[in-house]
């Protein structure tokens, strides 16, 4: 086996600490990507002038946008960056008191729509009905608003790359999740509750209903739903847990290591950073972008940064530079280490 160092060295003593700080000082906070303390302490142009490397929790990330603003509303991380109209929506969402059933149902929907995943000025949002939920009282007014709105023609998810693979032949998404995601969850939800839960199992137990069903395993979005239950029920999801990888953070531990495990590999890195599996596993997916210097190009978000634009930390990552759309991502049956 071996390590390395050099660019974990770049990972744990500059993107990371980097991130972390844009997180707690901007992204949740009130200071300014380029402002004069982020000159001073980030003094990167790739992570100041692009805003997909402000993180380094997972909950922090423009994907989980939606559900901090369904169970936080008005007080949601974000409430700085919101504009009046989300302001309302998310306003609206303080009266909302749904059982854990249907938590754990709008969790599993969020992540089979796309995860409202963008990259781009409509980050976290693209594309998603989730958002509008609040108004709703249970799993069978949100059903009733997939099948309408799949009725209606009007947009559902977010985009191919990250929806799931179709369940198999005949079954879309929305009959999925209108006709056998609320039985599954109502398996699940007794499962969940009967004792506290780690990532990887809560990804096994969903998956068993796929290959029981016919379906092909949702292993992408599984496991985002099942840090989903940890972020919002700690006390029966394990968040020191290991997760599965996806592809990008596969591609990470490849570069920083070899011969390694990753759930070993993960334990070396959480000693390294003090972060836990579920947001070092995020961690690594962006590290990839930023060791290409990636930079979103499709609605126009990001048409003024120039094509040159690169990070300052020095390190020569190997990957090569990319402008574009994101990555796809969900479609593969073996995108994570299962």
């Amino acid at each position: 086996m071996w390590l390395n160092e050099e660019a974990i060295d770049v990972l744990v003593n500059y993107y990371y600490p980097k991130a972390g700080w844009l997180q707690d000082n901007v992204n949740w906070g009130p200071l300014d990507y380029e402002g004069t303390e982020a000159n001073k302490t980030v003094d990167d142009p790739l992570l100041q002038k692009i805003d997909i490397y402000d993180c380094k929790t997972r909950n922090a990330a423009g994907f989980s946008n939606v559900l901090q603003d369904l169970r936080f509303g008005s007080k949601t991380p974000k409430w700085r960056w919101q504009k009046e109209y989300r302001r309302s929506i998310s306003a609206s969402n303080d009266s909302i008191q749904w059982d854990t059933k249907t938590w754990l149902y709008v969790f599993m929907c969020h992540r089979i729509t796309g995860s409202g995943a963008s990259f781009e000025n409509d980050h976290g949002y693209r594309n998603n009905i989730i958002q509008h939920w609040g108004k709703h009282r249970d799993i069978k007014d949100m059903s009733e608003d997939l099948v309408e709105t799949k009725a209606s023609g009007k947009p559902l998810f977010t985009s191919i790359g990250n929806q799931p693979p179709a369940p198999k032949k005949g079954v879309s998404n929305v009959d999925f999740m209108v006709k056998e995601l609320p039985d599954v969850i109502e398996k699940f939800t007794d499962f969940f509750l009967l004792k506290k839960r780690g990532h990887q199992e809560i990804v096994d137990k969903l998956n068993e209903h796929n290959k029981s069903a016919g379906h092909r395993k949702f292993n992408f979005q599984y496991a985002a739903f099942s840090m989903d239950c940890s972020d919002y029920f700690p006390e029966h999801a394990d968040i020191d847990s290991h997760t599965y990888l996806g592809n990008n953070a596969v591609r990470c531990m490849k570069k920083l290591s070899g011969g390694w495990k990753p759930d070993s590999f993960m334990d070396l890195l959480r000693e390294r950073t003090g972060g836990r599996p579920k947001d070092l596993e995020d961690v690594m997916c962006d590290f990839v972008r930023f060791g290409q210097n990636y930079v979103p190009r499709g609605n126009g978000t990001f048409d003024h940064i120039p094509s040159t634009l690169s990070n300052a930390s020095g390190w020569k990552s190997g990957w090569e530079q990319r402008q574009g759309k994101p990555p796809v991502i969900g479609l593969q049956l073996d995108q994570f280490m299962v």
